[in-house]
């Protein structure tokens, strides 16, 4: 019997990480994370389970670019990142993309577009997906 694979949901706001496990506990398990710095170790534990990395830009201890930058360093391509952020400023996008994020969320969430691109994502990541993928050490 195969394990359900795991979305990582990073985001300091209870209410937020509530209504994304909400979306996606049905079929897949969740790990919540409140701050950059829970994030990066649950990454480390669980890098081989994740389906998607769902990641706040504006958080304590280690903010979403914290992350981010940590997992460029590290040539992290084990799951796909999607940023969550409430500013759609064409700076703060222009940075996110930066990192090649697969795509990014806005908040308030819309469940129904949530679930779909996040999805899609997933599939499009597992079809790409290569064994020889750089780890977190």
């Amino acid at each position: 019997m195969s394990q359900k694979k795991k979305i990582l949901i990073g985001d300091d706001k209870s209410i937020n990480r509530y209504v994304l496990r909400g979306i996606f506990e049905d079929t897949y398990d969740i790990i919540e994370c409140k701050n950059g710095d829970e994030i990066m170790q649950a990454i480390k534990e669980e890098q081989d389970s994740l389906a998607v990395i769902l990641l706040d830009l504006v958080m304590p201890n280690g903010d979403g670019f914290f992350v981010l930058d940590q997992l460029k360093e590290a040539g992290f391509k084990a799951a796909p990142v999607v940023v969550i952020t409430a500013n759609l400023d064409d700076e703060v996008l222009r940075r996110t993309y930066s990192y090649e994020v697969a795509d990014y969320i806005q908040k308030p969430f819309q469940e129904d577009v949530v679930r779909q691109r996040v999805l899609c994502i997933i599939r499009r990541f597992e079809k790409q997906s290569v064994d020889a993928e750089p780890k977190l050490a």
